[in-house]
């Protein structure tokens, strides 16, 4: 029993490292965007400060990743402004995407004092390697 005690646990915490390191790859594995396209739904990952990945589905094979035009944000400041949120986001023909949340451009949404000052308590929380992979 106390074999096993030791066991259980090293299990649980390999395979939850083991899940992590495969969900950082990209978690993203829907289809590309096409040009033309219009994709709605939550905001559930952000890698960047550029691009985001709209859920489809709950599954993963259904979130797609788009990148906005004419957004240079950090990623602490996308994800003030889009994580969690309802995006619809349209494709161009260049294949970058003008998206929206709650009715508003992201691209003036991310300039919003109040989604300013989250992005900048989001980071204070974190520590400096975490703030060094934050601004990736």
């Amino acid at each position: 029993m106390r074999k096993l005690n030791f066991i259980l646990p090293a299990l649980v915490l390999g395979l939850t490292a083991s899940a992590s390191g495969a969900m950082a790859a990209d978690v993203c594995q829907g289809p590309a965007a096409t040009p033309g396209a219009v994709l709605h739904g939550p905001v559930l990952e952000i890698s960047d400060g550029a691009s985001l990945c709209i859920a489809g589905s709950a599954s993963p094979t259904a979130w797609t990743r788009v990148s906005v035009r004419q957004l240079s944000a950090s990623r602490p400041l996308l994800m003030a402004a889009a994580f969690g949120q309802n995006a619809t986001c349209r494709i161009g023909a260049d294949g970058l995407a003008d998206c929206t949340i709650d009715g508003a451009r992201l691209a003036d949404t991310v300039n919003r004092p109040e989604v300013i000052k989250a992005s900048l308590q989001w980071r204070q929380s974190l520590g400096p390697t975490q703030i060094a992979s934050a601004a990736r």
